[in-house]
């Protein structure tokens, strides 16, 4: 029986999951990015609400786009203040800011002063032209040039997001979950737990963690907490950074039933786009029907293609008795779904065949917007 678990076990880890079905074993609006579009020599750009009427058309000026600074302004979701005494343009968009002057190609910003334009400022019938690009640059946008059709795509880039997790005042919405085991499991003998507790520390009485327990009777068991991340901006690509504490009482250098009780106890890390959940698989040659996570997570000390391993169930001090915290690391690129969402998920895949109990703090994740 043990051997057809673990071809299942291996087949399901080349698997990616793509249907959710209700997480059985768990415990515990779309946002649109400013942008703007101008045409060379078109009087009409188009933004999010619609097509804007031009007094003056986009041209080139020695090989740089030049637009009309009013549209690309409110295009973007930029306040823009024009003084007519110092023929100044400022423009802020969250946080940034640029400070033109018409009939100079020199700009100053939040992070640059007296700066080179590839192209002056000028007035064109009442408006104020600006060199696309850079000043895009400047307010944390991204410019698209499309040759054929001579059209310049401006394009918002999402903020950066960043969390942090400590669970002294709550679980923070983290949720927790057991796959790899049969679904006719006996939870007599399995003992899964997924708690906020006091760490089990010497003379701690405020320091609290995420604990899971669980003993390994089906030759695999997997163990996760995961969290979702939301207000992204939608179907964008992140540079995704993970760090977090786990707490453990393994000694290096043991012996156990399946594998040692530190080293084959592997923690996995990752970053997905789809709620991480337990589903059921059935009658896989002629296993009984088990749960699984809905998510490429490897097989133990094989890694999958969201789940990368991190680290083990091994303590820093083996001559120290008790739990001791680790500081992991986890580094991803990754799409957010539809709804600006991603989820983080941190588990231990377990060889060993017996009881493991970790806890989970200090949970720091980065979220930066590529392009």
């Amino acid at each position: 029986m043990k051997n057809n678990r673990k071809k299942v076990a291996a087949m399901i880890a080349a698997m990616t999951m793509t249907a959710a079905l209700p997480a059985t074993l768990a415990f515990g609006a779309d946002h649109v990015l400013p942008s703007v579009q101008f045409q060379i020599g078109s009087l009409s750009a188009v933004d999010n609400d619609g097509t804007i009427a031009l007094k003056q058309a986009p041209y080139i000026e020695q090989g740089v786009a030049m637009v009309p600074a009013r549209a690309f302004a409110e295009g973007l979701d930029a306040k823009l203040t024009w003084d007519p005494i110092e023929r100044t343009v400022h423009m802020e968009r969250s946080g940034l800011t640029v400070l033109l002057t018409v009939g100079e190609n020199s700009v100053t910003g939040t992070y640059v002063k007296n700066v080179k334009l590839p192209a002056k400022v000028v007035i064109k019938q009442g408006q104020a032209f600006i060199p696309a690009k850079s000043v895009a640059d400047l307010l944390g946008a991204s410019t698209t040039w499309e040759q054929a059709s001579r059209k310049v795509m401006i394009q918002a880039k999402g903020e950066s997001v960043s969390h942090t997790f400590k669970f002294d005042q709550g679980q923070d919405g983290w949720e927790g979950g057991f796959a790899d085991l049969p679904v006719a499991y006996n939870p007599d003998i399995y003992n899964l737990s997924f708690d906020r507790e006091l760490i089990k520390l010497e003379d701690n009485s405020t320091n609290y963690g995420l604990k899971l327990n669980g003993m390994n009777r089906s030759d695999d068991l997997f163990m996760f907490a995961a969290k979702k991340i939301s207000g992204l901006a939608p179907n964008t690509t992140y540079d995704a950074s993970l760090a977090f504490k786990l707490y453990t009482d393994q000694a290096g250098g043991m012996v156990g039933v399946g594998g040692a009780l530190g080293e084959a106890v592997h923690i996995k890390a990752g970053f997905v786009a789809t709620k991480p959940e337990v589903v059921r698989l059935d009658h896989v040659h002629e296993v009984e029907p088990f749960y699984i996570l809905n998510a490429d997570k490897g097989n133990q000390a094989t890694e999958g293609a969201d789940l990368k391993i991190v680290g083990n169930m091994v303590k820093p001090d083996d001559t120290v008795e008790g739990f001791q915290s680790k500081t992991m690391n986890h580094q991803a690129t990754l799409k957010s779904n539809a709804a600006g969402e991603l989820f983080v998920i941190i588990g231990s895949d377990s060889g060993y065949e017996g009881l493991t109990t970790w806890y989970l703090d200090d949970v720091q994740v980065d979220l930066v917007p590529k392009g």
